[in-house]
């Protein structure tokens, strides 16, 4: 049994339109797998793994050229984030009578580390301060309270301990030297 040629013209131009129109619904499908390139890199961005440093701090304290004191600080510090040091007491004094007031005195260390080609850049902030003994001028409900600050923007090589700042005491002739250590954690 042969069929018409019409119908078999037909049939075959149906098939035809069928075959087209699975291809195009394939090409579709395939073409929603594949990310589009904004996607790919918004990924990139999210997963980027957070760089962090491990900094330390070596405060020197010198009276005359001399060594009397030292002290070590360490923190971790994400790149870009600032980490903080906060040690002391809060010494009261009297303001009159029966009046009291407090003021902080100790050591304040604020650092924010950024990758750099050369180390690390660091924002630093140190800030100490002290009471003054009491002097026959001062009397004991009026206490003298000193402090020293600086603020350091400056690049560090990674894993070398590097002097970023020295201080002088203007009422003795001690110096104060910050050497800073930072290492990259993995």
């Amino acid at each position: 049994m042969t069929l018409n040629p019409d119908k078999e013209s037909e049939e075959k131009m149906m098939r035809n339109r069928m075959s087209i129109r699975c291809a195009i619904a394939w090409a579709a499908f395939c073409l929603a797998l594949i990310p589009s390139t904004s996607t790919a890199q918004q990924e990139t961005k999210v997963q980027k793994p957070i760089t962090a440093y491990r900094i330390e701090f070596n405060v020197r304290e010198l009276d005359n050229g001399k060594r009397v004191n030292s002290r070590n600080y360490m923190m971790m510090a994400e790149e870009g984030s600032y980490a903080r040091i906060r040690v002391g007491n809060r010494v009261p004094f009297q303001t009159s009578k029966d009046q009291y007031q407090y003021n902080d005195v100790g050591m304040n260390i604020d650092c924010r580390p950024h990758e750099h080609e050369n180390g690390v850049a660091l924002d630093i902030t140190v800030g100490f301060s002290s009471v003054a003994p009491p002097s026959e001028t001062a009397p004991s409900y009026n206490p003298v309270f000193r402090s020293n600050r600086s603020e350091v923007q400056t690049v560090v090589a990674l894993d070398k301990p590097t002097l970023v700042t020295s201080l002088d005491d203007v009422e003795s002739n001690r110096r104060y030297e910050i050497e800073v250590t930072a290492t990259k954690v993995k």
